[in-house]
């Protein structure tokens, strides 16, 4: 499909649609969703070493929607045993501030972001496959000895740009009193996601390592930098999908894709990723709300 809207298919209700997301952004009547506030302020507080773990909480109490949420999987199997956690200040305190943050922008990015009516399927899938890379990003880094809670937000962020694409064609339909079908709908969100991607990781001021990760994770070995945790991130959506669609690809097709030697990952340290599945499988079902 060309991105041209004076194309010769401009008249096609699917060209329609595509011409006026491209035309509208670019225009600014069609606004791309800003980051949600609360996931905004913990991106800037768990990456200030000076910050008070305190103004976290606070900060989560503002907002009793997410904080209930917050410690709804704060107390789940994934992330505590023993004694409940009652409170957001305790939480802090067991979990530390980055997985608490981690948690935290995970629920506030859903309730803004994993949303486009009309697509709620779609969406779900999108969602579960975000935190089923996020989970997997984790491990990825355990496994590597990096940064943990960076490399579970690479994962969360790497498809953004999709659930957006599709917010965007859903007001464009209703608009425009058109209706696609699915087939229609996965051409615009494969033409359009990464471009939205691109925009809304610098809209939003996102850290520089999602920022290019974002954009550069299916093809890590041009990024212009942080070359590692874009390649880790194209292997943690991979294990996503192999998690959930284990039909389309399995555990030997993944096992050949190169990014295992480029990551300096052994066969042992692959079959220690696959046996994680159960534990990327708890994670996801905590955090979908």
């Amino acid at each position: 499909m060309s991105t041209n809207p004076h194309e010769t298919d401009s008249y096609s209700p699917k060209q329609i649609v595509a011409n006026a997301i491209i035309e509208g952004i670019r225009s600014g009547k069609l606004e791309l969703p800003v980051i949600p506030q609360v996931a905004s302020k913990i991106f800037s507080l768990t990456n200030d070493p000076n910050a008070d773990m305190k103004e976290l909480s606070k900060l989560i109490h503002g907002d009793q929607s997410i904080a209930s949420h917050v410690l709804r999987i704060a107390n789940s199997a994934s992330y505590t045993s023993g004694e409940p956690i009652v409170s957001l200040q305790q939480a802090v305190t067991r979990l530390g501030m980055k997985l608490l943050g981690e948690i935290a922008i995970a629920v506030s990015i859903q309730s803004d972001i994993f949303k486009a009516p009309g697509f709620e399927a779609h969406i779900k899938g999108l969602l579960k496959h975000a935190l089923a890379s996020a989970a997997y990003g984790r491990e990825i880094a355990r496994k590597r000895r990096r940064n943990v809670e960076g490399q579970f937000l690479c994962g969360l962020l790497h498809s953004v740009g999709k659930p957006i694409c599709l917010q965007l064609i859903s007001t464009v339909q209703k608009r425009k009193e058109i209706t696609l079908a699915d087939r229609e709908v996965a051409q615009i969100v494969g033409m359009l996601h990464s471009k939205i991607a691109t925009k809304v990781a610098i809209d939003w001021k996102l850290p520089k390592q999602l920022q290019v990760t974002t954009v550069f994770f299916s093809k890590y070995e041009g990024a212009p930098n942080f070359k590692d945790e874009s390649a880790a991130t194209y292997l943690s959506q991979l294990l996503a999908s192999w998690l959930i669609s284990p039909a389309k690809l399995n555990a030997i097709e993944l096992a050949k894709d190169p990014v295992l030697e480029f990551l300096n990952l052994y066969p042992d340290d692959f079959q220690d990723l696959l046996q994680k599945k159960d534990d990327v499988k708890s994670v996801v079902a905590a955090m979908e709300l």
